[in-house]
């Protein structure tokens, strides 16, 4: 019997990922000057090239990668968001800025009253609305899926805005020289809200949340921390391996990562990664090449975690790493196995040594749990789910537990 479940609790992963990275650009073209991770939507994963703007798609994880056209000839986007069945494209510098497509960039469709001639830097949602955040025009508003756009910047004391972020009900906003500002009325109106932020630390880098708490970094590497979703800040000792700065954020579900800037021997990136909201960080660098890392964007899908070098190391183009194989659970030391990966409707769970499986839940990308089956046997039947990416949680009859990230794909 199916039983659905909305548990405010977020559960700790904790699983150790042994995959190491691989490089995957078959059917990728000229990697002189890096590449791009673009986003994915529910079913592909996108990338570009860094010399000539061509823009790939990949339906299978990035075994094989396939050209398609960009909105824009010749303009390869600056970032790509996937929110309710569409892809997004953000440009730079476009008489339009933002394209949306519903084939998986077959063809491209205009957004409505995008922004102009500016940089969307990225995207976030909430339900019942999606935002982009631009380096000139400030933020950007859709409320009808992203195919119509109005300018949401009232109370935005400046519009180069960096980096945006959700925490319960509030939206908030990381800006270059106006420090952090917040709505609570899903961009209505933004406050600023810097209290304990140093005046010489309002040009920000990022502001990302772990747990119920809030975290804002400087450009230069000051850092703070709000438990009160922004309304005031406190001086925070970031970790030592965040170094002098963060390059990128991203987080999946319950899967945060940071990859953070050092100078030690020349510019030196690494990837930390936490499933417990920061209590616990993995250096998932590994073997990455020894050269320069300086990854342009963070990706989890299809059961990888994907990093894109960009023109600082050029020629090496796309790596993923395995976050469903060769997995061990920490508290036991059994291995875990989930098959097929990919699947459809039904998913097979085995552990080794063998033992009895009492539930099994599934957790969507925003965190939220959407399904929990009772099973008596190792076979899930998740009929009742949508395609898409997903943290499977597989609790045994002797009180251990094991996470996979799984991706349904099926009809």
């Amino acid at each position: 019997m199916n039983i659905l479940y909305l548990l405010p609790a977020l559960l700790i992963i904790s699983v150790q990922c042994l995959a190491q990275w691989a490089q995957v650009n078959t059917g990728i073209k000229n990697l002189s000057l890096g590449a791009k991770l673009l986003g994915n939507s529910d079913t592909h994963l996108f990338c570009g090239t860094l010399s000539g703007g061509a823009m790939y798609r990949s339906s299978d994880a990035g075994n094989t990668w396939m050209e398609i056209q960009p909105p824009v000839a010749g303009n390869l986007p600056e970032c790509g968001y996937s929110y309710e069945g569409k892809y997004f494209a953000g440009l730079n510098s476009s008489m339009n800025c933002i394209f949306y497509s519903t084939d998986n960039g077959s063809s491209w469709n205009s957004s409505v009253g995008a922004p102009q001639t500016t940089v969307v830097r990225g995207f976030r949602s909430v339900p019942g609305a999606v935002f982009a955040y631009t380096s000139s025009m400030g933020i950007y508003a859709s409320t009808n899926g992203g195919v119509t756009w109005s300018a949401a910047n009232t109370g935005l004391k400046t519009v180069n805005v960096i980096w945006m972020e959700t925490i319960k009900t509030k939206v908030l906003a990381a800006t270059i020289g106006g420090g952090v500002f917040v709505s609570l009325n899903n961009g209505a109106v933004w406050t600023q809200s810097n209290s304990g932020i140093a005046a010489g630390d309002l040009n920000a880098e990022a502001v990302w949340r772990m747990g119920e708490n809030l975290y804002y970094m400087a450009q230069g590497g000051a850092s703070y921390k709000s438990t009160d979703e922004g309304a005031t800040w406190t001086a925070w000792t970031k970790p030592a391996f965040m170094g002098i700065g963060i390059t990128e954020v991203y987080r999946n579900g319950a899967n945060l990562y940071i990859e953070s800037r050092h100078f030690s021997g020349g510019l030196r990136d690494s990837i930390y990664t936490t499933a417990n909201e920061g209590a616990t960080w993995t250096n998932i660098t590994e073997n990455l090449s020894a050269s320069d890392l300086n990854a342009s964007g963070i990706t989890e899908f299809g059961g990888y975690t994907f990093i894109a070098y960009n023109l600082i190391s050029p020629n090496l183009g796309m790596y993923r790493k395995s976050t469903t194989t060769d997995v061990i659970d920490k508290e036991t030391g059994d291995a875990v196995g989930v098959h097929p990966n990919p699947f459809d409707d039904i998913i097979h769970c085995t552990a080794s040594p063998a033992k009895d499986i009492e539930y099994v839940s599934f957790y969507d990308s925003r965190g939220v749990l959407v399904l929990t089956e009772r099973s008596n046997g190792p076979v899930v039947n998740t009929s009742v789910l949508s395609n898409g990416m997903y943290m499977m949680y597989i609790h045994y009859t002797d009180n251990t537990h094991a996470y996979r990230k799984v991706m349904k794909s099926g009809s």
